[in-house]
């Protein structure tokens, strides 16, 4: 096909051989054994120049967007095979804090390619025990053990209150912490990763939390707040960017649910990337 590309654009088999650096015969051959294998004529030869003929001028059109496929199929797969590729995974409550770094990251190495794996904690560390990924972005609680651990920030849980639940407790105002004590009164929502930890919460200050639902996300356990059947809690920064004007965020006034950000890997596996994008961590602490 490249022969025959080059016989029609230069209009001649004397000069594509030329261009080719080839003699003539072999290139006539080559022509003949194409319309032979093709059993049809492509090309009328005249004394100095050629023509296509109709059906050589549909396999012209062919001809020129298969060389043009191959080539540019040839350059991704090289622009492949020099890229980089991190292996990282991110839990639900981490992809706020998480973005930001992976962003500026990805603006620095443009020769990195990412390969994200979403899911629980629990999912996250096997993955990372298999080596599968080599790095996550995680939330506390959680045993690192042989991992090395960098803690990016720590943060309040909130709770996401129902205005018209807040009318029958007058000390609730928006954007004030709330005790444990005032929550124990109002049916509430909560992400299921986080239930142990808050019942723990409530148990030591010797209430009886009223748990309505259970969530396997946070954006389910707020769905209750929006529709104002129960009170969502909810690490600080999963707050939904537009947030609902029927809803009070307030921080829940106690230590015992805080909890941090953390980004870990296999102390046997700091591979390059991990190094480069350490820095990045850094600055997100810093914020």
């Amino acid at each position: 096909m490249e022969y025959f590309k080059t016989v029609v654009d230069s209009g001649s088999i004397s000069e594509a051989a030329r261009i080719l650096h080839m003699s003539q015969p072999p290139l006539s051959m080559s022509m003949k054994k194409l319309e032979e294998e093709l059993n049809v004529q492509l090309l009328v030869r005249g004394s100095r120049h050629v023509q296509l003929t109709e059906a050589g001028a549909v396999f012209y059109q062919r001809v020129v967007r298969i060389l043009e496929l191959t080539s540019s199929t040839a350059k991704e797969v090289t622009r492949k095979g020099q890229a980089r590729t991190f292996f990282i995974g991110l839990t639900p409550s981490t992809i706020p804090v998480a973005g930001k770094a992976l962003s500026d990251f990805s603006s620095k190495y443009s020769d990195v390619n990412f390969q994200i794996y979403d899911g629980s904690t629990f999912e996250l560390m096997h993955l990372l025990d298999s080596d599968v990924i080599e790095a996550a972005f995680l939330r506390t609680p959680i045993a690192t053990g042989e991992f090395t651990t960098i803690h990016i920030k720590k943060e309040p849980m909130v709770a996401a209150i129902p205005k018209k639940m807040a009318k029958s407790y007058p000390k609730i105002k928006n954007g004030k912490p709330v005790t444990l004590k005032d929550l124990s009164d109002f049916p509430l929502s909560l992400y299921r990763r986080y239930q142990g930890l808050i019942s723990d919460a409530f148990t030591k200050k010797g209430l009886t939390p009223d748990f309505f639902s259970i969530c396997d996300d946070t954006r389910t356990s707020l769905l209750w707040s929006d529709v104002g059947k129960a009170i969502a809690i909810f690490p600080y920064s999963l707050m939904p960017s537009s947030r609902n004007k029927d809803l009070f965020i307030c921080p829940v006034d106690n230590s015992d649910l805080e909890t941090s950000i953390l980004f870990i890997y296999k102390n046997t596996l700091s591979s390059k990337i991990i190094e480069e994008f350490i820095p990045f961590i850094a600055e997100i602490c810093n914020d």
